[in-house]
């Protein structure tokens, strides 16, 4: 369905304030155009030379002030319905856009720039929130008054009414090419709006290396050029909205020049009379402004509906992770997870190749290998954050294909601890009972105990209650992992991915980690992925990767008497240390 379409789906979604709108908009303009319809009869009297009573025009400015004053009600009316109604579709197209956001695939947040998915919700939603404003209430409200104000015209003179329409068109032609130009601007800046916010967001949140190696001109700079290149987008915005105005003006002018010229020839000629003819002229002129507002609401229909188009770009885009028709609720784990891959491809290449893997149920399964072997691409095959293409391997638990199972049972026996810590601007608390946010108190403070975190929780003022800063900034790197360790716990999932959780700490910090996870991994089934191999000396079997392919597995004792890949690894680690028999 076009993105038009689906806007106008969310606006019939509303038909309350749509029908009530509409009632105010056509009164407001039926009060509007008033002056014009009844011009002719006040003209005509007083050019009849008869005087009239002081109480006839006591009673016309009486009928004015009625007329105003219901003018003011009806615009108020229409003006608060269609804003609120506009603000509802916004606010339902911000939610969905969340949703889809977080349901899309890791694939797609790997290929997407944080700062351009922001400035969907802040410039985009914005822009397109006074676009559906400018949509609802412009033509509902202006044209009626048009099209009474045409009437009146053709009505008082049907000869002056052809010239004017003879006219309309190029003011028309006008009109839509302005706003064919602002569109593809439109289009280029929010696009440049996603570069400066993923900008500055890259240096926000890098601002400590950005200090420690002096490159705050180089930012500043960097800054500049983005902002520079906005700014003329911006500025080519102005200057179509400021040339369009005064060429419809001029238009405007020589439209009523003709009007006024061919009036006066018809008056003298007895074809009219002068109140048809102020009448006529009145309603000329009060004609303009609605046409001048239509092209200030094309301009502002076009910018919309660039930013509308970025915003179904991504409700539209299709997440092939999901759950497939017929999924099956997956059972806990009882005997154990096979991993089957012939080959898994990212970015075009070749990243896993003839994996076989079994991981008994309660043991520790160890994946090592440098930096790019696909240690991770592989733990990430197993909680579906990529799939395995048909036909190319297959992961069981139990015997089910994992793609046939909900991802909800699938994900919900898995618990994950990474090397980037991720925790939230929130309280220890919250960050705690992150993947199960009803547990009580007993349950906070075991899972901190096992983690080793309770100590230096208690410490805190606020205990349980401290906030920890964006990230967990106010957190020790150590601290923050045993958070992450605790999170794990209370989930209190059957299915453990430790990725590389311990090499980014100190040598002490490492030591408190550990114990930690050693606890964490007590009757689960883990898979591990370490770089420091201290780390996983003790697991049930350890696989070596390169290039993609498992070349070795066995346990460390095995392994190093290979003298293969592992042996390379460790000596390259533990080169100091010598090896015990």
């Amino acid at each position: 369905m076009s993105v038009p379409n689906q806007l106008l789906r969310l606006v019939l979604g509303h038909k309350g304030h749509l029908f009530f709108g509409v009632v105010f908009m056509v009164f407001y303009a039926l009060f509007t155009v008033a002056p014009a319809k009844y011009m002719k009869d006040i003209v005509d009297a007083l050019g009849s030379g008869k005087v009239p009573e002081q109480s006839r025009f006591i009673l016309v400015g009486f009928g004015i002030v009625l007329l105003f004053f219901f003018k003011g009600i009806t615009f108020f009316g229409q003006n608060y319905l269609m804003n609120s109604m506009g603000q509802k579709i916004i606010m339902e197209l911000r939610e969905k856009l969340f949703r889809q956001i977080l349901m899309l695939p890791v694939e797609f947040h790997n290929k997407q720039s944080t700062g351009d998915l922001i400035s969907r919700f802040t410039t985009d939603l914005t822009s397109l929130a006074e676009a559906v404003k400018t949509a609802i209430s412009g033509p509902l409200r202006d044209l009626p008054q048009i099209l009474i104000l045409l009437g009146i015209m053709g009505y008082r003179s049907w000869q002056l009414f052809l010239l004017t329409l003879l006219l309309l068109p190029v003011a028309g032609w006008l009109i839509q090419t302005f706003g064919q130009q602002n569109q593809l601007v439109t289009t280029k800046r929010q696009s440049k709006y996603g570069d400066l916010t993923n900008l500055l967001n890259e240096t926000i949140t890098g601002i400590r290396i950005v200090q420690a190696f002096g490159m705050e001109g180089y930012e500043a700079r960097r800054f500049k050029a983005e902002n520079h290149r906005l700014f003329r987008y911006f500025l080519h915005s102005v200057k179509i909205g400021s040339y369009s105005f005064p060429i419809l003006e001029l238009i405007g002018g020589i439209c009523g020049a003709s009007v006024l010229t061919f009036g006066g020839y018809l008056i003298i000629h007895g074809q009219i009379t002068g109140g048809d003819f102020a009448s006529f002229i009145v309603a000329f002129f009060m004609m303009n402004e609605p046409i001048k507002k239509f092209n200030g609401f094309t301009l502002k229909i076009q910018e919309g509906m660039a930013s509308a188009n970025r915003i179904y770009e991504i409700l539209q885009t299709e997440n092939p992770i999901r759950d497939r028709s017929g999924s099956v609720l997956l059972e806990p784990l009882q005997k154990e997870i096979r991993i089957k891959v012939e080959r898994f491809d990212y970015g075009g290449k070749a990243v896993l190749k003839d994996i076989d893997l079994v991981l008994p149920k309660g043991s520790i399964t160890a994946l090592v290998g440098a930096s790019g072997s696909g240690k991770t691409t592989l733990a990430n095959l197993l909680p579906r954050f990529f799939d395995v293409p048909d036909g190319m391997g297959v992961i069981t638990i139990d015997g089910v294909d994992i793609r046939s199972a909900t991802l909800n049972s699938l994900r919900g026996q898995i618990a994950l601890v990474t090397q980037e810590i991720v925790l939230f601007n929130d309280t220890v608390r919250n960050n705690i009972s992150y993947g199960k946010i009803d547990c009580d108190q007993a349950a906070l403070e075991h899972a901190a105990k096992v983690a080793y975190a309770y100590d230096f929780i208690t410490k805190f003022e606020n205990g349980f209650d401290q906030e920890i800063g964006e990230k967990g900034q106010l957190l020790s790197g150590g601290q923050r992992q045993r958070l992450s360790i605790s999170r794990a716990l209370i989930k209190d999932a059957p299915i453990l991915i430790l990725d590389e959780a311990t090499s980014a700490l100190d040598t002490e910090s490492e030591k408190e980690v550990q114990a930690a996870i050693e606890n964490l991994m007590k009757n689960r089934t883990s898979l591990v992925i370490a770089h420091r191999l201290s780390t996983v000396q003790h697991a049930d079997i350890i696989h070596v990767l390169k290039e993609g392919r498992i070349i070795e597995s066995g346990s460390h004792r095995e392994l190093l008497e290979q003298k293969g890949e592992y042996y390379r690894l460790y000596q390259l680690q533990f080169r100091d240390d010598p090896i015990e028999d």
